[in-house]
């Protein structure tokens, strides 16, 4: 009786501290699905998304996409929706604002988000923010180049490797970046697709798109891609390539990764709750470790520490060299599809 009694009274309290959340998310009951579109467990999103649901008991599931693609989905999935969250490029933000695919919600970090970097109606927000630099093989490329303008020297022939645009994120950035270097910006990118034109006529652009294995192997000498990706590539191999990063004295630009919540989202209480986190010093801090810039390090409101910050480019880099942009919706995805298509890849 004495063991039946004790036991009965275990159960109990263990159900009381549950529901009390005093043994915390294990024993809440089953972990609810954190779904996502384009956010794999790697990269700066790997450790966010394991202390996360281990604080809210939930399990993380991505299904891995583009951002036109996951925002396509939201809308198609409304009536019996999947996904919480995605991570979109800066110009997709816009975009799912514009068709309702957005929920609008603004964290509780809210405030010490630069204004350059969220929607003033809280439809979309950024987590940290990437700058198109050089990835230079000093065992390739004698001379290294340190600006857009340098890119175009004869020396250079068949030696820079780039994505897409109109396939990828970050070769967006790269068009945005090389667009406001040369004098261009919101509904003006001309200059950019001018310079590319340039950079594709001189025969200095490799017909092969990057990766951390043409890289190694010296294939592709200078490859242009965020300050974080080539600080990671140049982590990695530092005991076998000399390479280095180069911040165009020409110009660069803060272009920030963007996420959105699902307007349709199955538990929008999850939702807010991981937009909380993600802006919060924790989230934050989080993302500096992986050595992504988180957009309040960048807006000057978030303390990191100088081990953390040792690993990163010299702030005296971005000074004066690396602009923002205030009117996202003056880039059209469209239009850069158009123009890449119609001008730089013309012959």
């Amino acid at each position: 009786m004495r063991i039946r009694a004790f036991t009965t009274w275990s159960v109990g309290m263990v159900v009381l501290l549950a529901v009390c959340g005093i043994l915390g998310p294990a024993w809440a009951g089953e972990p609810r699905t954190l779904a996502t579109y384009g956010m794999p467990e790697e990269g700066p999103w790997q450790e966010i998304f394991q202390i996360f649901c281990q604080e809210h008991n939930c399990k993380h599931v991505d299904t891995d996409m583009t951002s036109a693609q996951a925002i396509t989905k939201f809308l198609a999935e409304r009536n019996r929706p999947v996904a919480t969250a995605t991570e979109v490029g800066v110009l997709f933000g816009p975009l799912a604002s514009r068709q309702g695919a957005a929920l609008p919600f603004k964290n509780t970090s809210w405030d010490k988000l630069p204004d350059w970097a969220k929607d003033p109606n809280g439809n979309w927000f950024a987590v940290y923010a990437g700058v198109p630099t050089f990835l230079v093989n000093k065992a390739v490329v004698k001379s290294v180049p340190q600006s857009w303008q340098d890119l175009l020297k004869p020396e250079f022939k068949n030696s820079i490797a780039f994505k897409d645009p109109r396939e990828s994120g970050t070769a967006v950035a790269m068009l945005l970046a090389a667009t406001v270097a040369n004098g261009g910006g919101p509904g003006n990118l001309a200059p950019g697709t001018t310079y590319f034109k340039k950079l594709f006529q001189a025969g200095n652009v490799k017909a092969t798109s990057p990766s951390t294995s043409n890289i190694q192997k010296g294939e592709v000498p200078i490859t242009i891609r965020y300050d974080h990706e080539n600080l990671i590539t140049k982590e990695r191999f530092k005991k076998e390539l000399d390479l280095e990063i180069v911040m165009p004295t020409d110009g660069s630009l803060y272009t920030p990764s963007v996420v959105v919540l699902n307007r349709y989202a199955p538990d929008a209480a999850l939702a807010q709750a991981f937009a909380n986190f993600l802006a919060s010093d924790k989230g934050q801090l989080i993302l500096a470790r992986t050595l992504t810039r988180p957009i309040r390090s960048i807006a000057g409101n978030l303390e990191v520490s100088a081990d953390i910050r040792s690993r990163w480019l010299p702030e005296d880099l971005y000074k004066g060299r690396v602009r923002t942009i205030q009117n996202w919706d003056g880039f059209s995805v469209d239009e850069i599809r158009d123009r890449w298509t119609n001008e730089v890849l013309a012959r």
